[in-house]
């Protein structure tokens, strides 16, 4: 989608043209249609258009506001267009014409910082009071979005990308160490997700807005998921045509394109039913869907025997269903694993935690720009709403809780639901939770922790020690009990914060926007809302799903319960470039701004593991693997010539 940037001198120093221009180049490729630009005193405020919905064509931006003296720019993909329009009393005729925008800048002329409580979808926002001297910045619940900002006074910046933001002069580019060594998976407990790899660079995160001035910074929250209302149906049923009618205009409203619309397409029951909905929705207009399914090059199904190392077969019966799906499969044949490591850093500027899955996802958006695709549609934020497992141990937390009755009728429903004895039943839901924490115990003694900290990372021990997180780095071994609305939470809005830069980045260098139904604020409220029995229905798991697409999805899909194994065929794509890997491996070891940080010696031990064409027991190893090359690169893109790391510029 279409990308804000722009910088305010608090002192009243004019606006530089030479450094807001600096910034608008690198918002340039974000702006295929055009860069907006407006210069109004102090302050320089930039849009970077994406045309992919109808009424974006329409789009101008900055605006400026002389009655009120307020300078505005915004990204947006709207939801609830409609409800907005009727609020503004915009006529039918005039609609087509009236760009998302716009309307997001008419809510907040009507409801200033509670505009946000009021406009759903994808989008971002600035807006520069200049009689008061302050800048608001706002951005959505849970969406594809990315919004950065530097503070210092007497300058602040914001950015769509964090790049442009470092591209104003006064702007240092300074490596925040802490941010990369929990990178690097050490804290694992980290919720520090408003945290960036530049010191003083912060992100927006999720359903905040935050208001500066030149005396101080304020970030509040406008909106919590697990405070969603409680939904109470008068039958099963009805939770269930509620969820339908819900999911059905979360897709219905992420279909508005001028281009073609592509879905990626697992296995799995979210990006089936988003898949299968879509389908239906655009065939009534005589459209086309083009269904992605990442197909691995290798066999791999013996590496890991309790996934589907390929879930072409049953995602091809969901496209099977619907005679306007083009089932396209994506084997990446044409890019390595380094190749694709690299790509990313092209494409998003940071190093990506799931480094090992940009193999597919880079092919298949090349495929997706090649056939000019306007919009991908995902389903990353499923597992904590539309398809919610009832959390992993539900069923103790409710004796946990003094549940007896409700904890014994879910333990016999599950039992009868899978045909397990009332032994089996007990071991499950009583004796492994209670006995698990021991273990990690036991497993944190044996295990030493020098030899955590290389299995699961590879960061250098020096840097651990000036870190000061030895402590946190023990939390790997730790298992502790999280009741479900906790987990829930954790799983939707981690998922949430973590995807929606890395989308955005996607979108813009794509050219197209991606949109996640599952994401849907109004869905996911429903969701939460609704009884925990709908999820566990009958001693099930993801329930009210399953039953919501009964007629929708294949049978065989709707009642799968063995999890897709994406990237499963890493290990036989490194071997075949062997070469390439010891080269790499030798340009790390002899890069001190890489082993500052890895532990490259460590590093090239896994390989010797992983290159053995006898031994396939350290596979699982591949995906920490890449992440430290994601990570290696980026510390020598630093290096060379794009600033200093921390500790360099200490010396």
């Amino acid at each position: 989608m279409s990308g804000i940037f722009g910088f305010i001198n608090l002192d009243g120093q004019p606006a530089a043209p030479e450094y807001f221009g600096a910034m608008a180049n690198e918002m340039a490729p974000w702006g295929p249609n055009g860069v907006g630009s407006m210069i109004s005193g102090h302050a320089a405020f930039g849009q970077a258009l994406l045309v992919v919905t109808h009424e974006s064509r329409f789009e101008k931006m900055p605006y400026y506001d002389a009655d009120e003296s307020i300078l505005f720019t915004a990204a947006a993909r709207l939801d609830n267009r409609d409800e907005l329009c009727d609020v503004f009393d915009i006529p039918l005729a005039e609609r087509p014409t009236i760009p998302d925008g716009k309307l997001v800048f008419e809510a907040y002329k009507k409801w200033r910082a509670d505009s946000c409580k009021y406009i759903f979808g994808d989008w971002s926002f600035a807006v520069w009071h200049s009689k008061e001297k302050r800048l608001f910045l706002a951005r959505d619940h849970l969406g594809n979005t990315g919004l950065f900002y530097y503070f210092k006074t007497p300058l602040i910046v914001f950015a769509s990308n964090s790049d442009a933001i470092l591209a104003h002069p006064a702007v240092p580019r300074t490596l925040d160490e802490l941010k990369l060594a929990r990178n690097l998976g050490i804290d694992i407990q980290d919720k520090d997700w408003s945290r960036t790899f530049w010191k003083d660079i912060s992100y927006l995160i999720s359903a905040h807005a935050i208001t500066i001035t030149s005396a101080d910074r304020k970030i509040e929250s406008y909106w919590r998921l697990d405070e969603a209302p409680a939904v109470r149906l008068g039958s099963d049923s009805a939770y269930l045509e509620g969820f339908l009618e819900h999911f059905h205009r979360a897709v219905r409203v992420r279909l508005n394109s001028v281009r073609p619309v592509g879905t990626q397409l697992s296995a799995g029951l979210d990006s089936s039913a988003i898949t299968a909905l879509a389908a239906r929705e655009l065939q009534k207009e005589n459209h086309p869907l083009v269904a992605y399914t990442a197909v691995p090059l290798h066999p791999a199904e013996k590496l890991f025997p309790n996934n589907l190392a390929d879930e072409w077969p049953l995602a091809h019966q969901v496209a099977e269903l619907y005679g306007n799906i083009e089932h396209v499969s994506i084997r990446a044949e044409d890019i390595t694993p380094i190749d694709a490591v690299k790509r990313s850093l092209d494409i998003t500027r940071v190093p990506q935690h799931a480094s090992s899955n940009m193999v597919w996802i880079i092919s298949l958006f090349e495929n997706a720009r090649h056939r000019n695709l306007g919009v991908m549609l995902t389903g990353q934020l499923g597992n904590g709403g539309i398809s919610w497992s009832g959390g992993q141990d539900y069923i103790f937390h409710l004796f946990a809780r003094n549940q007896w009755r409700k904890g014994l009728q879910s333990m016999a429903d599950w039992k009868n639901h899978h045909g397990y004895s009332w032994f089996r039943a007990l071991k499950s839901h009583i004796l492994r939770p209670v006995l698990l924490p021991l273990w990690s115990e036991y497993q944190r003694f044996f295990h030493r922790i020098k030899k955590t900290y290389s299995v699961y990372s590879f960061p250098q021990k020096d840097f651990i020690r000036q870190m000061s997180i030895n402590k946190s780095a023990k939390m790997i071994f730790k298992s502790k009990h999280m009741d479900p609305l906790t987990e829930r939470m954790l799983t939707t809005i981690r998922n949430g914060t973590m995807v929606g830069p890395l989308w955005h980045s996607f979108s813009a260098y794509f050219n197209m926007e991606v949109r996640d139904p599952t994401a849907d604020v109004r869905l996911l409220e429903f969701c939460l809302g609704v009884p925990d029995e709908q999820n566990t229905f009958e001693g099930g798991q993801r329930m009210l799903i399953r039953r919501a697409m009964a007629g929708i999805l294949p049978d065989a899909v709707r009642w799968n319960n063995v999890r897709g194994k994406q990237s499963a065929d890493t290990i036989f794509r490194l071997r075949n470039q062997c070469a390439d890997v010891e080269q790499e491996l030798s340009r790390f070891q002899s890069a001190a701004e890489v082993t500052r940080y890895i532990d490259t010696d460590s590093l090239k031990r896994v390989w010797n593991d992983l290159a053995s064409l006898s031994s396939f027991t350290n596979h699982s190893m591949t995906y920490p693997f890449l992440r430290a090359f994601n990570t290696a690169y980026f510390l020598l893109a630093i290096a060379g010539g794009k600033g200093k790391t921390a500790t360099e510029q200490k010396q």
